[in-house]
């Protein structure tokens, strides 16, 4: 039997993220790393979910908060991006047999892909302008805990075509794949 783990997109190319201090990262690229060992060991396999804010604004984007994709354009097109991935999953789902989808793996924090924690706030219009004003605007951004907008659109994807499939953590996914030994 196959094992699929379903993956947001930045886990396998941290190019697609906002650029920032790779400083930053490393606690999320040791926890990367140890999730790629299980799946390179225990011989799962891997299907790449998309970024709607690279594809959308590309590499040169600033950093966002959930409230700024909360618009009708970038849900809808949330939606078209993950419809192919769903008809994979859906024909994965069909051959119960043959296939196991462990699950799907999020990146908390991320305005798109957090599936427990999200990073929110009322950050929005020009950069220029008086600090004080700037500074307010930043100090409104927090993590909550809720989902990203893909995750969420996925999330809802998912129950409307009764496929059952878990959305979970890096971490999570970690401790699932060392629970039981796939090969």
């Amino acid at each position: 039997m196959k094992k699929l783990l379903i993956v947001s997109h930045c886990i396998l190319n941290t190019a697609s993220k906002v650029a920032m201090d790779e400083k930053e990262l490393a606690e999320e690229y040791e926890v990367k790393g140890r999730l790629m060992r299980l799946v390179i060991e225990q011989n799962v396999q891997l299907l790449q979910l998309p970024c709607p804010e690279f594809i959308m604004y590309g590499s040169k984007r600033w950093g966002h908060v959930k409230n700024q994709f909360m618009h009708p354009h970038f849900r809808n097109e949330c939606r078209k991006m993950l419809e192919p991935i769903l008809l994979q999953v859906e024909e994965y789902l069909t051959y119960p047999e043959e296939f196991e989808i462990v699950g799907i793996v999020s990146v908390e924090g991320s305005p798109s892909c957090g599936h427990r924690l999200t990073c929110v706030g009322e950050w929005g219009g020009e950069l220029a302008g008086d600090d004080t004003e700037l500074l307010e605007t930043r100090d409104t951004c927090r993590m909550a805990e809720e989902p990203g907008v893909l995750m969420q659109i996925l999330e809802e994807e998912l129950q409307r075509r009764t496929m059952d499939v878990s959305i979970m953590s890096m971490e999570k996914a970690i401790e699932v794949l060392s629970q039981v030994k796939y090969l």
